[in-house]
């Protein structure tokens, strides 16, 4: 009969707290830092960011300086001190980076189209030019407020599909991005619908 095997003694307490022990060992403080801030949508102190990345005030301080000198941290002077939060760009930012890379210009042409075939669609609907003029319109009750919120969201996602578009001027090679999906072994787009859905809810 064999021996059983060991118990890893972390595991014998709180699982929460022995996840929390493997993430400190396969991270760097400033990567813990970078993580909690990135989904932190509230402002907090110092202190509160620290405790959350089980490191140092000083040590978060810190790495929270250096980020918001990259734009990926917004601090907010208080009467109680600096608090920080995530910079509200950077996640439309981090949208546009991955559009420009998981799709081709021609995909990205393509949802363009669509989002503004779609916008022509409830302007036609509505008899309005724009968002704004639609909710003027609009009264409490009214089945248009949906199409409204739909209207917002195709005029944020033809932002972002916009400048992962743009990124081609610098970037000019159009295979680049076909060509390391292939390498990875990813499958093709079966229809330019699905780039919508990657560009949708692309902030906050």
């Amino acid at each position: 009969m064999t021996d059983p095997e060991p118990i890893d003694d972390r595991w014998q307490g709180d699982v929460n707290e022995a996840v929390v022990e493997d993430w400190k060992a396969d991270t760097t403080t400033f990567e813990r830092v970078r993580q909690i801030i990135d989904v932190t949508t509230d402002p907090q102190t110092a202190a509160e960011i620290a405790d959350r990345a089980r490191v140092s005030e000083p040590t978060a301080r810190k790495h929270l300086s250096a980020l918001a000198e990259t734009g990926r941290v917004k601090a907010i002077a208080t009467d109680d001190g600096t608090r920080y939060m995530r910079a509200p760009q950077m996640l439309a930012m981090r949208r546009i980076a991955d559009i420009h890379r998981e799709h081709t210009k021609d995909e990205i042409r393509e949802a363009i189209r669509e989002l503004r075939e779609e916008r022509r669609e409830l302007q036609e609907r509505h008899d309005a030019d724009d968002v704004d003029e639609l909710t003027l319109d609009l009264e409490p009750g009214d089945d248009g407020w949906e199409d409204l919120t739909r209207w917002q969201q195709i005029d944020q996602n033809l932002k972002i599909a916009q400048a992962a578009l743009a990124l081609y001027d610098f970037d000019p090679d159009d295979s680049r991005s076909a060509a390391a999906r292939a390498a990875e072994g990813s499958t093709a787009i079966e229809n330019h619908g699905a780039l919508r859905d990657d560009i949708t809810q692309s902030t906050e």
